[in-house]
């Protein structure tokens, strides 16, 4: 017996291994944790992307208040105009960044599937077996058998660890810098700023008589005033955008495509493999 476990001992550690991460892949705890990390990303993207598309439409009708005096519409532009064209380039990272959460609830709920779970506890049962169960002529057979069952498995904890290593960086150390919470609240405070000048505005020239409209018409003060004011709505807005687009870049962009890279070479690696 001790000696049947010195030569097989390589075997029986690959047995233990083996069903361990079975019981851990089927024991679902990883997977309804990392379902609910990425559905919060998920959500939490949502809502700045609406906020982002928000900023863009008070941004877009502040600009379009004002059409019929064209000095303050040139003026207001070159304030509000680099302004609108960020948002509009943060709504395109939002977007791929959305995608990039959905590709991953996908991928997510194909390994946590049943189907995906009972082919995987086959393959582990039967990689098993014929570690100690040969046949004639089974080699080549054998080792892409093995190969395919080390990628299934390499599949059903890596898909899910995605979630892990998302939050986990976030959380230690993203968010002390670059909290998605407080910058979403500060695009909101832009926003409510831009829409109140806005208001304003408008009101303004509402309640105006004819005559305050053409004296303000020409008054200089009165453009310098809006001018400040829009300034003033907007201080900050792209810094606090571009610190977002730094952290969905790097959540849902970088962290999977490195994770793909690393998939490409473990798997790569696994079926250059050959016996020695």
């Amino acid at each position: 017996m001790r000696e049947y476990l010195l030569n097989n001992w390589n075997k029986i550690l690959l047995v233990f291994f083996s069903f361990i991460a079975l019981f851990i892949a089927l024991s679902f705890t990883i997977d309804e944790t990392a379902k609910t990390m990425v559905d919060e990303s998920f959500k939490q993207a949502v809502v700045v992307f609406g906020s982002a598309k928000a900023l863009n439409a008070v941004i877009s009708l502040a600009q379009g208040t004002e059409l019929n005096l064209p000095f303050v519409v040139v003026a207001i532009g070159e304030v509000l105009d680099p302004i609108n064209d960020l948002v509009e380039q943060f709504a395109l990272v939002m977007l791929a960044s959305l995608t990039s959460l959905g590709i991953q609830k996908i991928l997510l709920g194909f390994v946590t599937n049943e189907i995906y779970n009972v082919t995987l506890f086959i393959f582990v049962l039967t990689f098993n077996i014929w570690l100690f169960k040969r046949f004639k002529k089974d080699e080549g057979l054998r080792t892409l058998f093995f190969k395919i069952t080390f990628v299934l498995l390499f599949l059903r904890f890596a898909i899910p660890m995605i979630s892990y290593v998302n939050d986990i960086s976030y959380n230690y150390f993203v968010k002390p810098e670059y909290n998605i919470e407080k910058l979403n609240e500060n695009i909101v405070k832009v926003k409510n700023n831009v829409s109140e000048v806005t208001k304003n505005t408008i009101k303004q020239k509402e309640n105006n008589s004819f005559l305050e409209k053409v004296i303000e018409k020409f008054d200089s003060n009165y453009y310098e005033k809006k001018i400040d004011a829009y300034t003033n709505a907007v201080d900050n807005s792209s810094e606090y955008i571009i610190d977002l687009i730094i952290v969905f870049i790097f959540q849902t962009i970088v962290v999977p495509i490195v994770f793909l890279f690393i998939l490409y070479f473990f798997i790569k690696s696994i079926f250059n493999i050959r016996r020695t």
